[in-house]
Formats: C-alpha cells, sequence, structure tokens
C-alpha cells in the first residue's frame, strides 16, 4: 500500500498532536479534597458538625417518633409515602474516646449491628475515604439488611462512619423492597456526599 506524502505528513501531525495530548496530562489528581458541587435535584444541608446532599423534595424531620435512634440529629424521608415503610437517612452522634479511628469506630459498629438484627446479611463491604473538613479519613461503607422486629419485612441499610475529636457519627439510609429504584439510588448518592467538619 502506497502512502502519498500528503497522507503522510497529515498521518504525522495528528500522531504528534495524540502525543502531545497525552503527554500534557498527569496521574496525579487535579483537585485536593471533597468534590463540593452540589447533585442536580439535590440540597446542600450543612450544620456546624457535617454536610450532606438530600433530594431536594425530600421532607427534614427534627421532631423525631420512638422509631428513630435517640442520637438522631436530623432525618430526610423520601416524600413519595407509597406503602408501610418510607425510604430514609439519618444522622446520629455517639461519644467516643479521643483518639478512635473513623475505621475502627465502623469495624465496632458494624459488628454490633450484625449482631443484633434479625435476618441479618451483609451485602457489601467498601474500603472508603471519608473527609474531616478537608483531610481525608479512611472509613467503611457497609451494605447490609436486617430486622429489629420479626413482624417486619427485612430492610436495607447503607452506612458511613466517622469520628471527630469525641464525636462519633453514622450517616445511614435504609430502603426496603417496595422502593422505586430512584428512592434506592438517591439514597446511594446522598450517602456519597457525607462529610463531617
Amino acid at each position: 500500500m502506497k502512502i502519498s506524502l500528503k497522507q503522510f505528513t497529515s498521518l504525522s501531525v495528528l500522531l504528534l498532536s495524540i502525543l502531545l495530548i497525552t503527554g500534557c496530562g498527569s496521574d496525579e489528581p487535579t483537585t485536593e479534597g471533597p468534590v463540593t458541587e452540589i447533585l442536580t435535584f439535590y440540597r446542600l444541608v450543612e450544620s456546624n458538625e457535617f454536610s450532606l446532599q438530600v433530594p431536594e423534595d425530600w421532607e427534614t424531620i427534627q421532631n423525631f417518633t420512638t422509631a428513630y435512634p435517640e442520637n438522631t440529629i436530623v432525618a430526610f424521608r423520601n416524600n413519595i409515602q407509597d406503602h408501610d415503610f418510607i425510604a430514609n437517612i439519618n444522622v446520629v452522634r455517639n461519644e467516643v474516646t479521643e483518639g478512635t479511628t473513623s475505621a475502627d469506630y465502623a469495624i465496632e459498629m458494624f459488628d454490633t449491628i450484625s449482631n443484633q438484627l434479625i435476618n441479618y446479611k451483609k451485602l457489601n463491604e467498601e474500603s472508603y475515604t471519608l473527609y474531616v473538613g478537608a483531610n481525608p479519613i479512611e472509613t467503611f461503607l457497609y451494605e447490609f439488611q436486617g430486622i429489629n422486629d420479626p413482624t417486619e419485612t427485612t430492610k436495607q441499610f447503607i452506612q458511613i462512619y466517622g469520628t471527630n475529636g469525641t464525636n462519633a457519627y453514622v450517616a445511614t439510609g435504609s430502603y426496603d423492597a417496595d422502593d422505586s429504584e430512584l428512592a434506592i439510588d438517591q439514597i446511594q448518592q446522598s450517602m456519597r456526599t457525607f462529610m463531617l467538619k
């Protein structure tokens, strides 16, 4: 196959351009710290302790029934209430000993939960980077299912655990099999926006 001088020149320019463009990049991340862009159709909820993005049309709950742990700071509930259980997200705060790492706290809490729930099953365990301010802290994201009451249907949970000083936080998203794929996706996306301050 013969290549004309014009084709050879065009091909050479194209290859040189590709090499230059790929050579200008870097394997290093271009940003430091957490991504703070607000997700489409979400709102940012901030306190002096944490931030979290939740679906913009979900209800904020500040007066808690006994269905919520007594150490709950805030909770959010899906606005679509078409069956008994309503998809929700909550953040709780516990006290810990100074120096407790987020990863150690996550393992301890997850071990407790796995021994307390009925029909417990771990679905996913992921090493996870949680930001405390601009500092990345290693912890875990757990997905599991189970129930507290044998008369209820099994629920699924996603939890992220973090510590900051003597405060420990658990962000939990929960849903059941009757929830829509949209609600489940919203919980999964929200959980990954949780950050401590």
